[in-house]
């Protein structure tokens, strides 16, 4: 089976507890025997749903077409995932109570506001990373230093942050298990102005003392996730997780009329809608595709299918990102003190300069040594 094919297979396999039609194809697939599990292994790792697949595999009865020592592997990063998220989920009452009794409002979002609202049958599907909450911009400042008052500290060990738009610097207590990242916005600046807390705010949802996106921006919010803030709109991409995340949010409140909130970012919902409709089977209906997002599902199945197409196409939209994320930069430094300062401390960050010499070849890496 191509990479093509073992991510098509993967991504059906998501959808075997919404989708019967797509759980009779898996289950001919399975016992075909045909698979390349190395590569399920490597794409479902690198897309961060292995334990997601095994939950879904186990609900429908279809381990028992699994050869034996994958089960048995996906089976304990289940079980790490699954004590890694009871952690988590402690941390998170915890933050709650924290803020809640210092005035401050937390709105669990993403994988973190998934879990605790109950959106996966078993808390061991999802791997999560950070723990992300959104306040207001009044709350914002407050949030940080309530949290630097019970030993949560920056993540980095530069002595200096990139001034961020959306959220403080990522920061971790020793006794927890999680970083946090603490937000004020959601999306990058470009496209803030069309969801932010102002757009959000009246469409909260309460959940046992907890409070997350309603579920129209619970959807947007994946969709941006993956589309604009990890750059798949730009590389044509689709991150499993995401899809999956969208997929049983729309089984909750299902429809996509909620493109109709936004200008800018309509485009961007659709193409989104239009790439996990493919890769799921056809699942999802009533979304709108005009000719851009019709070309934008013929580029993404092209890339998807031509791995030779998608190496040179990322590579130059690598490129382009990089380019355009420096020249920002250093644009920005001329206006803003903060920008300008956290420029100077990195040109003439001592390490920085060494990992950039040797990328350039112009000297040798270290030879660390125990």
């Amino acid at each position: 089976m191509t990479t093509a094919e073992i991510t098509l297979f993967i991504a059906k396999s998501l959808s075997i507890s919404t989708s019967s039609k797509n759980l009779e194809e898996i289950n001919k697939v399975l016992k075909s025997q045909k698979i390349d599990w190395d590569l399920f292994v490597k794409i479902s790792t690198s897309q961060l749903v292995l334990p997601t697949l095994y939950c879904n595999y186990k609900r429908n009865n279809l381990l028992p077409f699994l050869p034996d020592d994958l089960v048995a592997y996906m089976h304990e990063i289940t079980s790490i995932n699954i004590d890694r998220n009871l952690q988590i989920i402690e941390q998170i009452n915890e933050l709650n109570t924290l803020l809640s009794q210092n005035g401050v409002n937390p709105i669990f979002i993403k994988g973190a506001g998934n879990l605790i609202q109950g959106l996966y049958e078993d808390p061991a599907e999802r791997m999560i990373g950070d723990i992300d909450f959104l306040v207001s911009k009044s709350e914002y400042d407050v949030s940080a230093k309530i949290l630097s008052g019970h030993n949560y500290r920056t993540v980095s060990s530069l002595g200096y942050n990139f001034p961020n738009f959306k959220h403080h610097p990522r920061i971790c207590n020793d006794d927890h298990i999680a970083a946090v990242e603490i937000h004020k916005e959601m999306i990058v600046e470009k496209y803030a102005s069309e969801f932010n807390y102002e757009t959000i705010k009246n469409n909260i949802i309460q959940n046992n003392g907890f409070s997350v996106l309603g579920y129209d921006d619970q959807k947007a919010l994946c969709i941006f996730s993956n589309q604009i803030n990890d750059y798949g709109f730009d590389y044509k991409t689709i991150g499993l997780k995401n899809a999956y995340d969208f997929l049983l949010l729309n089984s909750k409140e299902p429809g996509t009329d909620f493109t109709s909130n936004f200008n800018k970012l309509k485009t961007p919902i659709l193409c989104f809608l239009a790439s996990v409709n493919y890769i799921f089977g056809d699942i999802i209906t009533n979304f709108y595709q005009d000719r851009k997002v019709k070309n934008y599902l013929k580029q993404f199945k092209c890339l998807l299918h031509s791995p030779r197409e998608r190496k040179i196409y990322s590579r130059i939209i690598s490129i382009k990102l990089f380019l355009e994320d420096r020249i920002k930069i250093i644009l920005r430094s001329f206006v803003n003190k903060e920008y300008r300062g956290w420029l100077f401390k990195r040109i003439s960050d001592k390490r920085w300069q060494r990992e950039k010499l040797v990328q350039l070849k112009l000297k040798k890496p270290s030879n660390n040594r125990l």
